[in-house]
């Protein structure tokens, strides 16, 4: 007969919860992401939110959590164990030579620019970049300026002018305060669907500055490896999980 609070093989039933608890629990993953819209919004909301939303939903191994970082700093809070992976992302953005691994691509986005509609303008306009003024997002990397993303270099030498705000870019060149603006063009569909007075005021480049290759990049040693990832972004699209949730979020695959 056990006595109480034991069970008939001597453990402590207290302790046997929690050995069951713990057999269950999922493991916590922290998942980094910096605004950078429309996959991290100024909220904290968008598309990476959904995408976690998605993967804790679908499987009960891993709970996805947000983390927040900054452009700059996602490199050394990465390597530092304050996140253990990263979404939307590419090696090319900084990462070669870390401690990382990349998933497969998973989605495609461009950048492209704009400047302010009138008389005369047409897609000619874009054929130079080097006799205008840009705006871009701090922290980001650029094609048209060899990929870096140093601010002095981008001043200096590609005549760059760096924010934090897709939006405010975007306005200020509807305004004539510049000649074009840098942005994702997902961020750009959405941001003409909820102001579509906008449109009228911007030319819009068929020239794309670079092409998003989406990747998921994993932490070296972390709880979850790049085989699982890849796994379950098979898995998801077959299943019609994932072009749902681009379908939802009108992002374009």
């Amino acid at each position: 007969m056990a006595l109480a609070g034991m069970t008939a093989g001597g453990l402590p039933s207290s302790g046997l919860a929690a050995t069951a608890d713990s057999a269950t629990a999922p493991v916590t993953v922290k998942v980094g992401g910096y605004e950078f819209p429309p996959y991290v919004t100024e909220s904290g909301g968008g598309v990476t939110q959904a995408l976690l939303d998605l993967l804790n939903a679908e499987q009960s191994d891993f709970r996805f959590e947000l983390v927040r970082t900054s452009p700059q700093r996602r490199y050394e809070d990465m390597e530092r164990g304050r996140f253990d992976m990263i979404a939307f992302e590419s090696l090319a953005w900084g990462w070669k030579g870390r401690p990382v691994e990349a998933s497969r691509v998973f989605l495609r986005d461009a950048e492209v620019f704009v400047a302010k509609a009138g008389p005369g303008m047409d897609q000619s306009y874009f054929d130079r970049l080097d006799d205008k003024t840009i705006l871009g997002r701090l922290g980001y990397h650029y094609a048209f300026a060899g990929m870096t993303a140093d601010p002095e270099v981008l001043e200096k030498r590609f005549n760059t002018r760096l924010t934090v705000t897709h939006e405010g870019n975007v306005r200020s060149v509807a305004a004539g305060r510049a000649a074009l603006a840098i942005v994702t063009r997902s961020f750009l569909a959405q941001f003409l669907k909820a102001n579509p007075d906008m449109a009228s005021l911007l030319l819009v480049s068929d020239r794309t500055d670079q092409i998003y290759e989406h990747t998921i990049l994993v932490r070296r040693d972390g709880p979850v490896g790049v085989a699982w990832v890849n796994a379950t972004l098979d898995r998801l699209e077959r299943s019609g999980a994932l072009p749902a949730l681009w379908t939802r979020l009108g992002i374009a695959p």
